[in-house]
């Protein structure tokens, strides 16, 4: 099996999810918490960016930058495109915490499995 071909398609589906999702109309959350919105920020981005860099690891700083912009114009997006979102420059912040601390675990990963199997 081609896994570099699995996990592309895996990052593409996500992606597209991912914009659907953050583009969406939304009623206003009766749930209160910051913390919810912010940790679902994180979980998404992060969750993403494992996907991007499994499927591009020659590129995965082009993988970081690039979801760092995709999380900004998001937000952006969501206070042009949407009435009952707003942009938030918390959640960019939220979405950089995701990529960096994914890049980070798949860095400790992968140098765990190199001392392990040289």
């Amino acid at each position: 099996m081609n896994y570099k071909k699995l996990f592309t398609l895996v990052f593409i589906v996500c992606f597209a999810i991912l914009t659907y999702l953050l583009l969406m109309e939304m009623p206003p959350a009766k749930d209160n918490s910051i913390y919810k919105d912010k940790l679902q920020h994180i979980a998404a981005f992060g969750g993403l960016t494992v996907w991007g860099i499994l499927a591009f690891r020659k590129y995965y700083v082009a993988i970081l930058l690039g979801l760092t912009l995709f999380g900004a114009l998001m937000e952006v997006l969501q206070g042009a495109l949407t009435t009952t979102r707003q942009p938030s420059i918390y959640d960019w912040y939220a979405d950089i915490v995701g990529i960096v601390l994914a890049w980070l675990v798949v860095m400790l990963l992968q140098r765990w499995w190199e001392k392990r199997h040289g």
